[in-house]
C-alpha cells in the first residue's frame, strides 16, 4: 500500500510524554520495548500501543483507533524508526481504540493478527448490520430504561459508527496461559474477562512486566458493563481477573491509557474497593418503588448529557445490579418491555468484596 501524502508531523496526543523518538509520540519504556501514544477521536483522547523488539522487526501489542491522524503517525513511524516492520500484531480486545487499525496494519505490513476468537466475534456483532439485529439491540436498551430515540442513536451512532472497526478474515488464536516467545522474552498470555469477554494481557515474569490493555488502568476504572452483545454477567469475571493479577509479581504496568506505572497489585486492590463502594452506592440509591437500570444510573452518576455516556452508565449499573441480585440484595420484576429493580431480602446488609 502506498503511503498517502501527508504533512511532516502530527501533534502528539495530550498524554504523550517527553523523550520522543524521531519527533513522534514514541518512546522507549524498557530496553527493547517502545510505547507509541496515538490519538483517539472520541472519549479519552489517546491510546498507548506497545512494540517489543522481535528479531529483526517489532511485535505490536494493540493498534490504535482507525482515524486519519493515527494512520498518519503510523505511516511516519513505519517509514522511520519502525521501518524494520512488524513481525506480528497482538490485539488485546475488540474495542476500536485497540483493534481499529489491526486490519489496515496487516494489509500494510503483512504481519499476522493474533487475538482471541471471542473478541473477533464480538467485533463482528458490534457492526449490527442486519435489521433484526438492530431491532434486538434497540429492544435490549429500551428494556433497561433508555428511550427508543436514544436506543436508536446508540445503535446507529455508536455501535455502527464510532465503535465499529474492520474485522480480520483470519486470526492466529492465542490460547489461555500460552507462552509466547517475543525476541528475548517469553510472555504468558492471560485471558481475562469483565471489561471485555476475553481480553489478552501479557505477563513477562523475568521483567515483572504486565501489558494490561484496559484491564488495569491507574487513573481511571475500566468500564464493566452489560451490553446487547458480549459479557452477560461481567463483574464476577472482572473481580476474578483482579485476583489473578494480584498474585503476580509486578514491577512495571504498561497500560492502554495514561502513563506506565509500578503499583499493579496495589491498583488491583484499589479497584476491588472501588467496586465495593459502587455496589453500596447503587443499593443505597435504589428506590423502594423500583427503578430501571437507566433511572438508577441517573441517580448514581447524575445527568449524562451525551447518549453514549447514558448508555455506558446504564450498562455499568446493570452489571452491578446483577451482582447484587445474586447476593440477595436486590430483586427484579419483568414485563414484556421493561425490567425494574427493587430492594431484596438482604437490602439492609452492606455488600462486601475482597481478593481472597
Amino acid at each position: 500500500m502506498n503511503a498517502p501524502a501527508a504533512p511532516a508531523a502530527v501533534a502528539a496526543p495530550a498524554d504523550a510524554e517527553a523523550n520522543t523518538i524521531a519527533g513522534l509520540p514514541l518512546r522507549e519504556v524498557l530496553p527493547g520495548i517502545l510505547m507509541f501514544t496515538l490519538p483517539v477521536e472520541y472519549g479519552i483522547d489517546h491510546v498507548n500501543v506497545y512494540l517489543i523488539q522481535d528479531g529483526a522487526g517489532w511485535c505490536l501489542f494493540d493498534t490504535g483507533s482507525d482515524c486519519a491522524s493515527a494512520r498518519q503517525l503510523w505511516e511516519q513511524a513505519l517509514a522511520g524508526p519502525l521501518q524494520a516492520g512488524l513481525s506480528r500484531i497482538i490485539v488485546s480486545h475488540h474495542h476500536p481504540d485497540h483493534m481499529g487499525l489491526a486490519v489496515w496494519l496487516h494489509e500494510r505490513t503483512g504481519a499476522p493478527i493474533w487475538m482471541r476468537p471471542e473478541e473477533a466475534h464480538v467485533a463482528e456483532q458490534m457492526h449490527v448490520r442486519r435489521a433484526e439485529d438492530q431491532a434486538e439491540c434497540v429492544r435490549f436498551i429500551c428494556r433497561h430504561g433508555l428511550s427508543e430515540a436514544d436506543a436508536k442513536a446508540v445503535v446507529h451512532d455508536v455501535l455502527q459508527a464510532s465503535m465499529a472497526c474492520a474485522v480480520p478474515e483470519h486470526i492466529e488464536t492465542i490460547a489461555p496461559n500460552a507462552r509466547i516467545a517475543i525476541g528475548n522474552h517469553v510472555f504468558e498470555a492471560l485471558v481475562l474477562g469483565g471489561h471485555s469477554v476475553a481480553q489478552v494481557c501479557l505477563y513477562e515474569p523475568n521483567l515483572k512486566l504486565l501489558l494490561t490493555g484496559d484491564q488495569l488502568l491507574e487513573r481511571i476504572t475500566p468500564n464493566i458493563g452489560v451490553w446487547p452483545y458480549g459479557e452477560t454477567d461481567p463483574l464476577p469475571r472482572y473481580l476474578d481477573s483482579l485476583r489473578t493479577i494480584a498474585k503476580l509479581d509486578i514491577a512495571h504496568v504498561l497500560p492502554a491509557h495514561h502513563r506506565v506505572y509500578q503499583a499493579g497489585v496495589q491498583r488491583a486492590h484499589a479497584l476491588v474497593a472501588h467496586h465495593e463502594r459502587a455496589l453500596r452506592k447503587f443499593l443505597a440509591k435504589l428506590s423502594a418503588q423500583g427503578m430501571n437500570a437507566a433511572e438508577l444510573g441517573l441517580a448514581v452518576y447524575g445527568d449524562q448529557h451525551e447518549v453514549l455516556h447514558a448508555y455506558l452508565a446504564m450498562g455499568e449499573t446493570l452489571a452491578h445490579l446483577l451482582w447484587l441480585e445474586r447476593q440477595g440484595h436486590v430483586r427484579r420484576e419483568e414485563t414484556p418491555a421493561l425490567t425494574r429493580w427493587y430492594p431484596g431480602a438482604k437490602a439492609a446488609e452492606l455488600p462486601t468484596l475482597s481478593l481472597s
